[in-house]
Parts: structure tokens; C-alpha cells; sequence
């Protein structure tokens, strides 16, 4: 029992209370707007969805994927990652199209879906989402119960580069995305 209490209040003060202090105010000069498409040389493998078997690829059922991207990306199994993979499109995006203004930014993944990120505090479903600036990083920090994901966005000329640093049952992965701007 003092063990779970403990687990909560750690959980509260590593993420409930992040000592990340972000900008809401778009620093003068970053416009990450604009059609970006993966630079696969540059970037960490996509996670291989798929397993060999016996030297041949096999098509599996929904929840043997989901296992199957778990492993991949974290080395681990279980059931927080199938929220992240489906949540956080720009782990498979081959490209990204950006409409950055003033507060927020969508972001259209191909392939996936459009996302909205507005600057500050935010909940969409079981995630909190804390976006904004860390000087010239644009960083989105998402917490749910067990699991954490923090991408930060980097602009280098005509490159934009994404880390997500992934934590869940008890593993940590940091991958990137390297983009070119089209």
C-alpha cells in the first residue's frame, strides 16, 4: 500500500509538475511551416511492423501488430504502446505538411491523420499535452498514466528534425526523424 502512494506522488512530481518552463510565443525567424518529406538516410529506421517467419513475412491479426510494433520500437511488450503508435502518427510519416501561426500548428502526416497542437496546456482524450518553446525548439511534452512521449521539433535550414523519446512500461527509446523541406 505505502508502495503504490509513493508511486503516485513520484508520478506527480516528475510529471504532474514538469520543471520544463516552455515559451508560448513563437521565437522570431522559426516558421516550421511548409510540405516536409523524410529523409530515410538520415533518419532511424521506421519500426518494422512485420516479422519474419522462417525467413518469410506472414500478415497478421490487429492485436499481433500492435504487439509487434511494441517490440519493435521499445524492445518490450504490453498494452501502453498501441496508444502510442496510433497517437503519435509521426513515427511512420513519410512526410509531414505544416500550418504553423501565432498559438498552434496543424500537422497533416502521410500517411495519417491531421493533428492540432496548441501552445500550452491541453487534454486530448486520455493524454496532457504541454506544447511550446524551448528557445528555437518547438517541444510537445504528452503524459498518461503510465507512459510519456516528448517530441521536439528542430530546424536546421531546409531541415527539420523530430526526436521522440518514448517511455512506457519501464523502457525508454529515443527515435528521429530527419525531414527536408520540399
Amino acid at each position: 500500500m505505502h508502495l503504490r502512494w509513493f508511486l503516485v506522488w513520484l508520478s506527480i512530481g516528475l510529471f504532474g509538475c514538469s520543471t520544463i518552463e516552455l515559451d508560448e510565443v513563437n521565437p522570431t525567424g522559426v516558421d516550421l511551416s511548409g510540405v516536409w518529406v523524410l529523409d530515410a538516410a538520415n533518419s532511424d529506421l521506421t519500426p518494422d511492423f512485420k516479422e519474419g517467419l522462417g525467413g518469410r513475412q506472414r500478415q497478421r491479426r490487429p492485436n499481433d501488430q500492435i504487439a509487434g510494433q511494441r517490440r519493435d520500437i521499445l524492445g518490450a511488450t504490453g498494452s501502453d504502446f498501441a496508444f502510442i503508435s496510433h497517437d503519435f502518427e509521426v513515427l511512420g510519416a513519410q512526410q509531414l505538411v505544416i500550418e504553423q501561426n501565432h498559438d498552434s500548428m496543424g500537422i497533416a502526416h502521410e500517411p495519417g491523420v491531421y493533428r492540432d497542437v496548441s501552445w500550452g496546456e491541453r487534454q486530448r482524450g486520455l493524454w496532457e499535452i504541454y506544447a511550446g518553446w524551448e528557445e528555437n525548439d518547438l517541444l510537445i511534452l504528452s503524459k498518461a498514466k503510465s507512459m510519456s512521449v516528448q517530441e521536439r521539433y528542430r530546424l536546421s535550414s531546409r531541415r527539420l528534425t523530430v526526436e521522440i523519446t518514448i517511455q512506457a512500461d519501464s523502457a525508454e527509446r529515443t527515435l528521429r526523424r530527419v525531414y527536408t523541406r520540399r
